[in-house]
């Protein structure tokens, strides 16, 4: 779990009317200095306990200590580490660019389509979209080796924002911080993989999630504190923030209070099927400002019930 202590821009303790505070944080234990032989004992020990002679990346991300990649970098790629540590190798790594051309067009022909999606390809096709990525070097470039169009809806690259605003969403979702594992349709838009892609590991991606909110590019009015609130707060006609928090305002405000509800207790990590929301301290409809210190989180149900009554007068 990430902790957090907050600190003024001055570094002083005592803040301003409106000063800006920033969340810092510290992530869960790095694995990457495990010595090679630890690595290979988890792999086999997952093994024994799924009772397989092999594993796959999706087997041994949601139950090994470590991640699938953590066994590429370490020992070049997941068949090697498999190797070493003794277990059957259960998948080619390498599949010869005729085989990859020869399913495309037969999901085309099945589909009756010349555009073809990986979205479209994946519930038919023999095939991840990584071999065709890695024979051809992007999805695009294969579908116009067999003379395919590619999709409108493809799009080459998902800007940084993105990547950063869907990995937010899925921690607050599971109110805790994600594994390799959790990137999966519906919960997240967007696969470990690209995340892999672009920063280079898991864990890499997660840093630069993590400074990424230390030091936000976004202007400050986000994390700027009014005073405490009470109600003698402005009339809606002078609000000064947008009433719909940004995301990540919505992630400083939910992990400072522990994606935990603040009325009923309860969390998405413990239990199934919360839905965590941001809720005005005091309602935007009374005066109440989108700032830190005037948000807080509700659970779904808590904050239906609350309305646009206060804090005080839903206690």
């Amino acid at each position: 779990m990430l902790s957090s202590s907050w600190t003024d821009t001055f570094g002083s303790p005592t803040a301003s009317k409106t000063s800006v505070r920033i969340m810092r944080y510290i992530l869960e234990p790095d694995n990457r200095n495990c010595s090679d032989e630890a690595l290979l004992e988890d792999l086999r020990l997952t093994a024994t306990r799924l009772g397989k002679d092999t594993l796959t990346k999706s087997d041994y991300n949601g139950n090994g200590r470590f991640s699938a990649a953590t066994m590429q970098n370490r020992f070049g790629s997941w068949n090697a580490a498999l190797e070493r540590s003794g277990l059957a190798i259960g998948k080619r790594m390498t599949i010869p660019k005729k085989e990859l051309l020869a399913d495309l067009l037969s999901v085309a022909s099945r589909l009756q389509t010349d555009t073809l999606s990986v979205t479209d390809y994946s519930p038919l096709g023999k095939f991840s979209v990584v071999p065709f990525q890695r024979a051809f070097g992007s999805w695009p470039a294969a579908l116009q080796a067999t003379g395919l169009k590619v999709s409108e809806n493809w799009h080459p690259r998902t800007p940084d924002e993105e990547l950063l605003s869907n990995l937010a969403k899925v921690w607050e979702s599971l109110g805790r911080q994600p594994k390799k594992s959790d990137m999966l349709p519906p919960l997240s838009a967007v696969s470990a993989h690209s995340y892999v892609r672009r920063f280079g590991s898991w864990r890499d991606a997660l840093e630069h999630f993590v400074r990424s909110m230390e030091h936000p590019t976004t202007s400050s009015n986000e994390y700027e504190y009014t005073s405490t609130p009470t109600e003698r707060t402005p009339q809606p006609s002078k609000h000064k923030t947008q009433r719909d928090p940004s995301w990540r305002l919505r992630f400083l405000v939910n992990r400072r209070d522990r994606f935990t509800c603040c009325a009923c207790g309860r969390s998405p990590a413990k239990h199934l099927g919360v839905v965590l929301h941001v809720d005005h301290i005091i309602p935007w409809s009374k005066g109440g400002e989108t700032v830190l210190e005037n948000l807080q989180t509700l659970c779904d149900v808590c904050n239906i019930g609350k309305s646009d009554l206060s804090m005080h007068a839903h206690a």
